[in-house]
């Protein structure tokens, strides 16, 4: 919820209207994302390279339980 935060989601709101801001792996929504999407993390300065890693393994298990279904 950084100043810097919420004007990088700006900018990338600015190229992709299917950017989303959240604050850690439970905000994500699978209706967000299409088999054939994909996505792109990143964080302002002050956020914890340990959490963009976190979503990232989140976004990784729903890929994985969408190519199951």
């Amino acid at each position: 919820k950084s100043s810097n935060g919420k004007a990088l989601y700006q900018v990338c709101l600015s190229e992709n209207s299917r950017s989303y801001f959240i604050e850690n792996e439970t905000e994500v929504d699978s209706e967000w994302f299409h088999p054939s999407d994909k996505v792109g993390i990143c964080g302002a300065t002050s956020t914890p390279m340990w959490l963009m890693e976190q979503v990232k393994s989140h976004l990784e298990i729903m890929e994985e339980n969408m190519l199951q279904a």
